[in-house]
């Protein structure tokens, strides 16, 4: 059905399309590429919210070069929108363009974005389905459970000791890993948000923002868990309020007098704290708070980043306190990848729950 030729212009398509998580949510990251006679003639992507899609602008790449995209064949990492939304309909300028044939990796599961299959198909462009599907829907994962599940996408993320421990019996815990941590900012980086308890910002006053690898944005939306409101009592103190992104408190006190940039939510459950995530158009959340907080919000998880130090610290803080399993609980989570450190001493392993891999 699908060429080899077919399948290396996807590939480029869906390396085009990473380049816009991050900068693009709750959109989708789509790339795009159009082909002439076997050569790419030009390509695109979705490069930030609000800005054109990557069909639109693989073929005004095209127009701004005179080239001719009559009889040419595109390919696109998510069926083109037919709808007007912040932009208008792809599928009209797919259309007019004259472009034959277009193959498209996957459906949009968004019923907003219309039928683009069929109008494309009425219009008399042949038009093929299924290309590299999984592939394209892995750069697309906080898009498509914000859609079809209604919640963000959660990432745990959390740094121990090789027995598991977060912190030493000190209560120290920087850094367990360091040469590893270029890593955790790239997640800040594709995630819309971050979340930490009111424990870590008081104990570690972190800034949660993007500082060890490039970045258009300067920082994720931060989120705080604070019931009790002990961290609003020192926000002036916390460089997590600082005003480079918004700021969610989720807390009782929903009456403290805060600043433009902070928002205060009651809900406390980890449930009711997602289900008001989504409503507030994030896509996306990496959870880097303690024990307590990695352990409420792991049966919510999709993914998780266990880092690992070559320490072992015995006595400590344990990142798996609070959980009571049997010897033959089955394992929620499969490992998808590992990483090793250049120093030997530190790795990554990364584990997507069973039901996504």
């Amino acid at each position: 059905m699908f060429t080899q030729q077919d399948i290396k212009f996807m590939k480029r398509a869906i390396s085009l399309a990473k380049r816009g998580i991050g900068y693009v949510n709750p959109n989708p990251p789509v790339g795009a590429v159009v082909v002439k006679d076997g050569m790419i003639i030009s390509e695109g992507y979705h490069e930030r919210y609000g800005g054109f899609h990557a069909e639109r602008n693989a073929i005004l790449n095209a127009r701004k070069r005179g080239v001719d995209l009559l009889g040419t064949t595109m390919y696109v990492t998510l069926e083109p929108c037919d709808h007007y939304g912040k932009t208008p309909p792809c599928t009209d300028l797919i259309i007019e363009t004259g472009i034959k044939r277009v193959i498209i990796a996957c459906r949009d599961p968004n019923p907003i974005s219309g039928d683009g299959i069929s109008k494309l198909q009425r219009a008399g462009i042949e038009v093929m389905v299924g290309l590299l599907e999984n592939e394209a829907k892995e750069v697309m994962k906080f898009f498509i459970k914000f859609i079809t599940k209604k919640l963000p996408y959660v990432t745990l993320k959390y740094a121990s000791s090789l027995d598991g421990k977060i912190a030493d019996f000190n209560g120290n815990s920087k850094w367990i890993t360091n040469e590893l941590r270029k890593v955790v900012h790239k997640l800040r980086r594709e995630h819309m948000a971050v979340m930490v308890g009111a424990g870590t910002v008081l104990k570690d006053n972190p800034q949660l923002n993007i500082r060890l690898v490039r970045s258009k944005k300067r920082a994720p939306i931060k989120i705080i868990l604070d019931w009790e409101g002990k961290t609003l009592d020192r926000c002036s103190e916390q460089n997590v309020y600082s005003p480079e992104s918004e700021v969610i408190v989720f807390s009782k006190r929903v009456d403290y007098p805060v600043k433009n940039h902070v928002r205060i939510v009651k809900a406390r459950e980890p449930i009711e704290i997602l289900k008001t995530l989504w409503t507030l158009g994030i896509d996306s959340v990496l959870v880097e708070g303690g024990a307590e907080v990695f352990t409420e919000f792991l049966p919510f998880a999709d993914e998780i980043y266990a880092f690992y130090g070559l320490k072992v610290l015995g006595d400590g803080r344990d990142i798996f306190a609070g959980i009571s399993n049997t010897i033959d609980t089955p394992f929620g989570f499969s490992i998808t990848k590992t990483l090793v450190a250049k120093n030997r001493s530190e790795f990554l392993v990364v584990m997507k729950r069973c039901s996504q891999v």
